[in-house]
């Protein structure tokens, strides 16, 4: 087996990675091709004409974005999306300089990376492609950074962020901080502000919003815009995505949670009640003992007199919170004998939405024994919690549960995969 020590080339990288989940490849290759997203968009810019500017960077953007978010939560929707990306020719400019070509053939890879198979294979290709892509004095200086990430999504405990270089901004800072200023005194610049803070981010290693839950929730939404609004322009679609983004920036409060939520469809409101009807006693019982076993995690920790007094109260601050969420659950819950009416039933989706989400983002990082040691939650209480989830219409993958019984996948990364959503989830909108 490769140690990640030894990945220095393509042909090693493939090694490591036939190995590891395909969402550990998709990661890779996607951060890879991004890391040298300035060598295109800077040629579109000097190369090619203003009006051929349109049909240069949007796609290329496009296809980055889409296998961040395929590394993190693989849904149908995003599947589809990477399907429907067609190859990139890139007419005259292709030609002016092979790192260019590179650089789109990285991204390309990237995102075939999402549904094609070997995983490893054309990952591999898409970071070699990005390697190609720096200048030959830095021809090497891909393959550092593309090692830590191995070290940090070794067996699919893949972070929420994480800056794109390990040195600072990388080889390429300068020919992005003169992208930045360019596209920032252009005519219409306010289009573009939007992928110049998000490619900011990813160099940084943040969240667009300041909370990663929220902000992975606001680039599927951009990255699922039909593909006729993405495909007539940055002057058509640019608005559409600034709307979004502005919408969760105005959404998101003090606390970090979203004003306005979606409004609650009937359908999600018929299928709640079924499935209340049919759950409703075992809802209460399973909450009931969840409540009495996060009680019990939160003594001890209270106990850990040698953990970092910070580390402690935050890990007490999230057992209060979904001790909370759980509470608020039994509050919500008919009585014994009594039906679900209206009001009833769309309060227990709203509640269904936002638990999905804290557990999405806050117990993936809790339950993660490389973030929290021995304070991280216990595996009964991650199965509890998506346990309650599932009889409320949260799908729950088998295979996931098993490999955590079997202490074969880290609870961090079992909690995310457990949250993600699948394609037959319009009830619960």
């Amino acid at each position: 087996m490769v140690e990640i020590a030894d990945i220095k080339d393509r042909d090693s990288l493939e090694a490591w990675l036939e190995e590891q989940p395909r969402e550990v490849a998709i990661w890779i290759a996607s951060r890879a091709a991004a890391r040298v997203l300035p060598v295109w968009w800077d040629a579109v810019l000097t190369e090619v004409r203003a009006n051929d500017f349109d049909l240069g960077i949007l796609p290329i953007l496009r296809r980055l974005l889409i296998s961040s978010l395929a590394a993190v939560n693989l849904n149908e929707g995003i599947r589809v999306a990477a399907d429907s990306m067609v190859s990139l020719s890139g007419g005259r400019l292709v030609a002016v300089v092979s790192n260019v070509l590179a650089s789109s053939r990285a991204a390309h890879a990237a995102a075939s990376v999402v549904t094609s198979r070997p995983a490893a294979a054309v990952a591999a290709i898409a970071v070699d492609e990005s390697s190609r892509a720096v200048s030959d004095a830095d021809f090497g200086a891909l393959w550092a950074p593309v090692r830590t990430d191995a070290e940090q999504a070794a067996g699919g405990d893949i972070p929420d962020v994480l800056a794109l270089w390990t040195d600072g901004r990388g080889p390429l800072e300068e020919k992005w901080r003169a992208i930045v200023w360019q596209m920032t005194n252009s005519e219409g610049a306010d289009g573009w502000q939007f992928w110049i803070e998000w490619y900011d981010a990813l160099l940084d290693g943040r969240p667009m919003l300041g909370d990663a839950a929220l902000s992975w929730e606001m680039l599927e939404e951009i990255a699922l815009i039909d593909t006729a609004t993405w495909d007539a322009g940055p002057e058509v679609v640019n608005p559409v995505i600034r709307e979004i983004w502005e919408g969760y920036q105005e959404g998101v409060s003090t606390s970090g949670s979203v004003s306005g939520p979606e409004p609650v469809s009937e359908d999600a409101k018929s299928a709640m009640k079924q499935r209340v009807a049919v759950n409703r006693d075992a809802l209460a019982v399973a909450t009931a003992g969840l409540l009495e076993d996060i009680g019990a995690f939160k003594d001890r920790v209270r106990g850990m007199n040698h953990l970092e007094p910070e580390l402690r109260e935050q890990v007490l601050a999230f057992v209060d919170e979904f001790t909370g969420k759980l509470s608020a659950l039994l509050e919500g819950l008919p009585g014994p004998g009594e039906s679900v009416n209206d009001d009833q039933a769309g309060r227990l989706v709203l509640w269904l939405r936002d638990f999905r989400g804290f557990l999405g983002h806050k117990l993936s990082h809790y339950g993660s024994a490389e973030n929290m040691a021995e304070a991280a939650v216990p595996t009964g209480i991650i199965l509890g919690a998506t346990g309650i989830g599932s009889m409320l219409g949260m799908p729950l993958a088998g295979s996931v549960v098993g490999g955590l019984i079997a202490n074969q996948m880290k609870p961090g990364q079992a909690a995310r995969e457990l949250m993600k959503p699948s394609a037959n989830e319009a009830d619960t909108k």
